[in-house]
C-alpha cells in the first residue's frame, strides 16, 4: 500500500516537472501543430504565440516571448540540449513571436512578377483550354462559336501580356508561339507548322481561332483533320502532280480526310446535317451543297468498293 502511494506521488511529481510554461496540447483535429504557446500580458489577457508540431518548439516560443517583453524577470522553460531548436528555427520562431506580441511589423513578401513563360502557360492551360471546351460543346454554330472564343482569347492575351518593358511578347507573338507549340505536338512536322503560321493574315483572331479549335468534333473531324485537309494534301500535289492527288471537293464539304470509308463519310454527313439543316436554323443552300457532296462521296466509295 505504501509503495502504491509512493508510486502515485512520484508520477504526479514527474507530471508537474514535465509541465511546460505557456504550452498546452491541442486535440488531434488541429493538425500537425498540436502544441499551442501563449503568454499572459496582464489583466487576464493571453497572447496566442501560435501552434507548433513539437512541445519543445512551443516551449521555446514561450521563452522568446518572455525575453522580448520581460527580460529575465520571469522563469523560462528548461529545454534539454537534444531538444534545442536549430538556428533557422530560432530565427523564424522569434520573428513570429515578436509579430504576435505587436513588437515588430511583419515584413511583406517580395513580389516577383510572373515570367513571360509562366504567363504563356497560364494563357494556354487556363484560357485557351476553357474556350476550346466551350466551342466543342456548342458546335451547332461552329463559325459563330469560334469567333466568340477567339475574341475572348485575344483579349486575355492582351491583358496578360501588356508589359512589353518586362520582356513580355506581344499578344500576337504569344498566340503564334502557342499555336506553333500545339502544331508541333500534334504533327511533329516543322513544315506543317511553317505552312500554317507563314500564311498571309496571321492576325491575333486568326491565330486565336486555331488555338480554340476543338481537338475532336461530333461525327469526326477536329483540329488535326482540319489542318490536314488544308495543308497536308499539298504534299501529295508536290510529290506527284501528274496524279492530281488533291483532296476531293466533296471531302472538304463533308470535313473528312483520307483514308476514306463509307462509315466515316456517313458519320461526317450526319454530323454536318445537324448544323446546316434548315429545320435547325441552317442555310438551305448550304444543306443542298452538303447533300450533293454526300452523293458524290457515295459514288466515289461505290466505284472503289469502300
Amino acid at each position: 500500500m505504501t509503495q502504491s502511494r509512493s508510486h502515485a506521488h512520484q508520477s504526479g511529481s514527474e507530471r508537474k516537472r514535465d509541465r511546460l510554461r505557456g504550452v498546452s496540447e491541442q486535440p488531434a483535429s488541429h493538425g500537425e501543430g498540436r502544441y499551442r504557446a501563449s503568454i499572459g500580458r496582464g489583466k487576464g489577457r493571453q497572447v496566442n504565440l501560435g501552434l507548433y508540431p513539437d512541445r519543445w518548439l512551443a516551449a521555446f516560443a514561450y521563452n522568446a516571448a518572455v525575453e522580448a517583453i520581460r527580460g529575465d524577470l520571469r522563469t523560462k522553460n528548461e529545454i534539454p540540449e537534444k531538444q534545442q531548436p536549430s538556428a533557422d528555427q530560432v530565427r523564424r520562431i522569434t520573428a513570429r513571436v515578436r509579430c504576435r506580441l505587436g513588437l515588430d511589423t511583419p515584413t511583406p513578401p517580395v513580389e516577383i512578377p510572373p515570367t513571360a513563360e509562366q504567363l504563356l502557360t497560364l494563357l494556354e492551360i487556363t484560357v485557351a483550354s476553357f474556350w476550346r471546351g466551350q466551342v466543342a460543346t456548342h458546335v451547332a454554330d461552329l463559325g459563330r462559336e469560334l469567333g466568340i472564343a477567339a475574341r475572348r482569347l485575344a483579349e486575355a492575351a492582351r491583358l496578360l501580356l501588356w508589359s512589353h518593358s518586362s520582356g513580355h511578347p506581344t499578344a500576337r507573338d504569344a498566340l503564334a508561339h502557342l499555336l506553333a507549340r500545339r502544331l508541333d505536338h500534334t504533327f511533329r512536322r516543322a513544315d506543317v507548322t511553317r505552312a500554317v503560321l507563314d500564311d498571309d493574315g496571321d492576325d491575333e483572331l486568326r491565330l486565336a481561332r486555331w488555338l480554340v479549335y476543338p481537338d475532336e468534333l461530333p461525327g469526326g473531324g477536329g483540329f488535326r483533320d482540319t489542318i490536314a485537309l488544308l495543308y497536308l494534301d499539298r504534299d501529295a500535289e508536290t510529290a506527284d502532280s501528274s496524279q492530281s492527288a488533291t483532296t476531293p471537293a466533296w471531302a472538304l464539304t463533308l470535313g473528312v480526310v483520307p483514308p476514306f470509308s463509307s462509315d466515316r463519310i456517313r458519320s461526317a454527313y450526319r454530323a454536318r446535317s445537324k448544323t446546316v439543316h434548315p429545320d435547325t436554323g441552317g442555310d438551305h443552300a448550304e444543306f443542298v451543297r452538303l447533300q450533293a457532296a454526300y452523293e458524290d462521296a457515295q459514288r466515289y466509295c461505290a466505284s472503289r468498293g469502300l
